[in-house]
């Protein structure tokens, strides 16, 4: 049976005894590329260069920005800008960053390369820091001055671009409303005239005139109807001259029958005129020429002397049937004047009925029609103030008033790099050749299953060691160890020499700051 084994601290040293060529060779190959890395490294410097936000120079409350992003998002605008490709290269062909690199297809790297040597960093009090590595002192500090020139110089045109495109967007959604405006001002005009009669602010006058009309229709047909009555009490004494036989009279003997006559007159006139006051006052027009009339009739009638008439000197003999006839023509004109007075008068009350019942509809399609063109003056209105508002701050951005990018600390020449940090390289290194070369022994000699010591007899074998025999040394294994030693030899100078290339082809990538 296996016994387990415990390893203890000479165990492992042991172990790094028998592996200690590759040990050796592990850290005679790693702490000379530390070394040659931190020797080869060239020096970097940065420089930095402090941007101070300041607010626009205008009062906000009487001029008011349209560029309304935050500081942090117009810095990153401005950073991508400042960083692509294009100003990019043109730094790098401006001051001859990397002279070494004259292949065509080593640009991406180039511009790679510089991009990583920028720095930006925002701090709390609307400031940022700009910095940039270089491998001279003066370059640093010019390509510091350029790019911070640059940012300044980028951040006045996007700011300009934005309120030029702000005010050149407003204004053609103004002349969009405009035109949308019109037309629908025309489609209202259009409506309105079609429908002047009808529309809801014509309603009181339509009522009004209407009211006036039905009253002006009723006093007609009163006035027709007291002419009907007359017209037939005219007929009637006509009749009743012709059974009488008085077709002649003298002018002094038909005094009764003239006065008889002006007393029926008289008396349908005075009930035409008790109806009238009924409805209208003293000074309506047809009370008014009603009281004329009669007063006229009673002026025509002589006054009758209570004394015995006498036969008058002078007589003249008139016909009352002829006098009968022409007032009944008269009264006919009248009242055909009248009945086509009162037609006019119902077609215009019809009218106007017509028109107040469409009121209500009319009211409804213009509602329609008004509401778009409501909207839309609203909006060009709001647009127009938008507008002016919009020239007022891009007028401010080109004459550099507005929120702008100032220099507070130039860039400075730096007297000490920054990097690489040689001591800690070297550091590094010796800690990797030790730890490579113990691990890598370490675990070869884990990994090697044959039996080394006496105690791998006695585990493996289960029983007990009586005695040691040394090894016998031969020629044979003499040449297979010196032929191992040469071929740990030429793999340690061969990785030296592969380890050499690779550290001064990418060894400037290394974060060694």
């Amino acid at each position: 049976m296996n016994k387990p084994q415990e390893f203890d601290v000479s165990q492992i040293l042991n172990a790094i005894y028998r592996r200690k060529d590759i040990a050796i060779a592990i850290f005679l190959v790693v702490l000379p590329l530390a070394v040659y890395l931190a020797m080869s490294l060239p020096n970097v410097y940065r420089s930095s260069t402090m941007i101070l936000v300041t607010p626009q120079k205008l009062p906000s409350n009487y001029v008011s920005s349209t560029v309304t992003s935050s500081i942090e998002q117009r810095m990153q605008a401005v950073s991508q800008q400042i960083l692509s490709r294009t100003i990019l290269e043109t730094i790098i062909h401006e001051f001859k960053l990397f002279p070494d690199e004259t292949s065509p297809v080593s640009i991406d790297g180039q511009v790679a390369n510089l991009r990583k040597r920028i720095t930006l960093a925002i701090n709390r009090s609307d400031s940022f820091t700009l910095s940039f590595d270089a491998e001279t002192p003066d370059r640093a500090m010019q390509v510091t001055r350029r790019l911070a020139s640059l940012f300044i110089e980028t951040n006045l045109k996007a700011r300009e671009q934005q309120a030029t495109g702000t005010t050149s967007f407003i204004n053609a959604e103004t002349d969009r409303l405009r035109k949308e405006l019109e037309e629908q001002e025309v489609e209202v005009n259009k409506f309105k005239a079609q429908y002047r009669s009808e529309l809801p602010e014509q309603l009181d006058s339509n009522l009004r005139v209407s009211d006036q009309y039905r009253r002006e229709l009723e006093s007609g047909l009163l006035r027709l109807s007291s002419l009907q009555e007359r017209k037939a009490a005219l007929e009637k004494q006509m009749v009743e001259s012709d059974l009488l036989g008085g077709d002649l009279f003298m002018l002094g003997g038909m005094g009764g029958g003239l006065s008889g006559q002006t007393t029926a007159m008289g008396s349908v006139r005075n009930r035409e005129l008790e109806a009238l006051l009924r409805q209208y006052s003293e000074k309506h027009p047809d009370v008014v020429r009603l009281k004329r009339e009669i007063q006229a009739a009673e002026a025509a009638v002589p006054a009758q002397e209570p004394k015995k008439l006498e036969p008058p000197s002078n007589t003249t003999s008139i016909s009352l049937k002829a006098v009968l006839a022409s007032q009944i023509d008269d009264i006919k004109a009248e009242m055909a004047a009248l009945q086509t007075k009162n037609n006019n008068l119902r077609s215009q009350v019809s009218l106007l009925q017509t028109r107040i019942e469409n009121t209500p509809l009319r009211a409804i399609e213009a509602s329609k029609i008004t509401r778009n063109y409501d909207m839309t003056l609203r909006k060009y209105q709001d647009l127009v103030g938008k507008s002016l508002e919009s020239e007022l701050s891009e007028n401010m951005e080109r004459k550099q008033k507005g929120e702008q990018f100032q220099i507070v600390d130039q860039a400075n020449l730096p007297q000490q790099p920054v990097a690489p940090n040689r001591l800690r390289i070297l550091l590094i290194g010796l800690l990797l050749a030790l730890g490579g070369g113990v691990g890598a022994a370490f675990l070869l000699d884990n990994l090697d299953t044959s039996i080394k010591t006496n105690d791998d007899i006695e585990s493996y074998a289960n029983v007990n060691l009586l005695g040691v025999l040394p090894a016998v040394v031969t020629r044979g294994l003499l040449l297979e160890q010196r032929r191992a030693r040469a071929i740990l030899v030429l793999s340690s100078f061969g990785a030296l020499a592969v380890g050499l290339v690779l550290v001064r082809s990418f060894g400037a990538l290394l974060p060694l700051g």
